[in-house]
């Protein structure tokens, strides 16, 4: 007889396996063509986009400053910690598939009730009181017969490679606000070094107007409007010294590092770094493959899917086999003894007949957190095509407002020289020198500004790409 359930235990088990389906939609991951044309709008040049861009400026301290915020900064380390965290959730479902084992042993002192449901008293030789011990081994397994633990182990391995992905998209967006931060932080210095040098001319300036005002020379106006000036300056390189300072506590922060451990090292003024003079796009449709947060909202899309198959799976019964081996006797001697084994094995079953609506609402919550994650790659897709185009057009400006800036400097370093020229032939005074002096030194102010510009907005458009990770 026992042999006879063990085979029809069998039986049932082998032809659930094999009957085994899965509910719920099948995902099937968006494809590039049908989201997105190949080409660029914005004119650019295609190659294969360099994704450790920083290198491209041409300066070991950005370089370096980038590649230590990829190791120390917090940011990094929180979204380290809540991937390891789901990969853990991942493993913990998959670990649902096994055969769940383990093992328990007790020991008591008992006494019955002579009121209860066995009379005590009235049966000779049955004691009261007793001890029991008992050591074994219990199983259990669920058949997976609807595909619930198959969908419950795709949602979390999803969501573990979206959390690769939110990793990757911060090391973006860090290697972007460090080379930002840096390039304000040499545009601000420049800044400081031409008002030093603009104070020194207005004083000059304020100096002369104010002798020639004495000598009847100069109206009371135009000492008034020196005297200003100098003030102005005076302004202008407090502000310049304070950006600075502030852009390099932000690369601290940014650093997860202390302020003293790299602020007095950036304080030393270095030039704005030179921008590369193009930068490769790729294939518009590689973006959507290459941008993490498009690669995040993707995986978000499958694990949605999957939850809705683990919800609709809920409404069909659940079949488990389960089994218990151990030794049970009254005395702990008679634990080894082939007469106190006991055993059980067999299937059960669940199956929620009535649930008032609560699984089917489960599921259109499901659906609708699915139709959610669909509209977020779709908005993903679409920033991310138009963050890059933009970037594009910007880089593009910016290159060219770089290109006057430098053209304007160069003139005014030519009429700089003239007046110079003119001074030494005693064909102009000194008020003609310096107001030349102050005009190249605004012309500088705008190269330094339009440099800086550019390096940020090629920064920009490396990270639009999806360039700052491997």
């Amino acid at each position: 007889m026992l042999r006879h359930r063990t085979f029809i235990v069998t039986a049932l088990l082998v032809s659930a396996t094999t009957a085994c389906t899965t509910v719920g939609p099948d995902y099937q991951p968006p494809k590039a063509g049908d989201t997105a044309s190949s080409g660029w709008i914005e004119p650019t040049a295609i190659g294969a986009v360099d994704l450790q861009w920083w290198h491209q400026f041409g300066d070991p301290q950005l370089t370096r400053l980038v590649e230590q915020s990829m190791a120390n900064s917090p940011d990094i380390r929180i979204a380290e910690a809540r991937l390891a965290e789901a990969r853990a959730n991942r493993d913990a479902v998959a670990g649902r598939q096994l055969p769940n084992v383990n093992a328990s042993g007790t020991a008591t002192e008992n006494r019955l009730s002579e009121n209860g449901l066995l009379p005590t008293n009235n049966i000779p030789g049955l004691s009261r009181d007793y001890s029991l011990f008992d050591l074994g081994f219990d199983a259990s397994w669920e058949i997976d017969l609807w595909g619930r633990n198959r969908r419950s182990l795709e949602s979390a391995n999803a969501r573990a490679y979206a959390a690769l992905e939110a990793k990757r998209d911060i090391q973006i967006a860090l290697a972007g606000e460090v080379a930002r931060s840096y390039f304000d932080l040499r545009e601000a210095q420049a800044t400081a070094a031409s008002a030093r040098q603009s104070l020194a001319s207005n004083q000059a300036l304020a100096r002369l107007t104010s002798l020639r005002f004495e000598a009847g020379e100069a109206s009371r106006l135009e000492a008034e409007r020196a005297e200003a000036a100098s003030e102005a300056n005076s302004a202008a390189l407090s502000n310049a010294e304070a950006a600075a300072a502030a852009a390099a506590y932000r690369i601290a922060a940014l650093m997860g590092v202390a302020p003293e451990a790299i602020v007095p090292e950036l304080r030393d003024a270095k030039p704005i770094p030179t921008s590369p003079d193009r930068i490769l796009a790729g294939v518009r449709t590689d973006l959507l493959e290459r941008r993490p947060d498009i690669r995040k909202a993707e995986r978000d899309m499958a694990a949605t899917s999957a939850d809705i198959g683990v919800a609709t799976a809920d409404l069909f019964p659940r079949f488990s086999l389960f089994g218990s081996l151990g030794q049970q006797a009254r005395s702990f001697g008679d634990l080894d003894s082939s007469n106190s084994t006991r055993f059980s094995i067999g299937p059960s079953f669940s199956w929620p007949i009535f649930s008032a609506g609560r699984i089917r609402a489960q599921i259109r919550a499901a659906d609708a957190r699915s139709d959610a994650a669909l509209a977020a790659y779709e908005k993903a897709v679409n920033g991310a095509l138009s963050d890059s185009e933009s970037a594009i057009n910007r880089f593009a400006n910016a290159q060219a407002a770089a290109k006057a800036a430098k053209a304007a400097l160069g003139r005014e370093s030519k009429v700089f020289a003239l007046a110079e020229q003119r001074l030494r032939a005693g064909e102009d005074d000194r008020l003609v020198l310096e107001r030349a002096r102050l005009s190249l030194i605004a012309a500088t102010n705008a190269n330094n500004a339009a440099l800086a510009q550019e390096g940020q907005a090629a920064a920009a458009l490396y990270k639009s790409l999806g360039g700052g990770w491997q």
